[in-house]
């Protein structure tokens, strides 16, 4: 019998990406001309790791109905619900328009709608080329509230969205 397979790690300390992109043509095939547009912001060293977005997906399991003969019941896969969350990023309230402290509270207001991009296993330094892979969530934010993050000497000042996955996300596709 041969040796069970066993992947290399795909590490993903210091090498996940998150961009916000305002558009894209195709989420099944993403262009790499749309995720480095200068609309796109690379949010990856500006949304704090507490208060990163964290969408999530889950999945109910229903029982069958029941026969009148049946000893024994069995499941179908039922609704998959596809989640936002918050996200806490920097905001520097005395920074200029356009700069880099105001770049997302500028970018997310409430209703703004797009994709936010997750890139794994790639140094967030590497712009995003042909043949990576990526995860597309379509995504709708609510208003931003301006907050601060961290506590004592490590407080700064930040903002903080909601946001939601308004259908269905494209997993693990390549850049065109």
């Amino acid at each position: 019998m041969a040796e069970p397979l066993r992947p290399t790690p795909a590490k993903t300390y210091g090498r996940e990406n998150w961009l916000f992109v305002p558009t894209i043509a195709n989420v099944a095939s993403p262009l790499a001309t749309e995720l480095g547009a200068a609309s796109a912001i690379d949010i990856t060293n500006i949304v704090f790791n507490d208060g990163a977005p964290t969408p999530s997906q889950s999945t109910n399991l229903v029982s069958q109905n029941r026969r009148f003969g049946d000893t024994t019941e069995s499941q179908f896969v039922g609704t998959t619900t596809y989640a936002g969350g918050e996200m806490t990023y920097a905001l520097d309230p005395q920074a200029a328009s356009g700069s880099a402290g105001k770049k997302v509270w500028e970018a997310l207001g409430a209703g703004v709608s797009g994709y936010l991009v997750r890139r794994q296993g790639v140094s967030k330094a590497t712009a995003p080329t042909t043949g990576q892979f990526v995860d597309v969530y379509p995504v709708e934010f609510g208003p931003s509230m301006p907050t601060r993050s961290g506590d004592g000497e490590a407080s700064e000042a930040a903002a903080v969205c909601t946001f939601a996955v308004v259908s269905a996300p494209a997993f693990n596709k390549a850049i065109a």
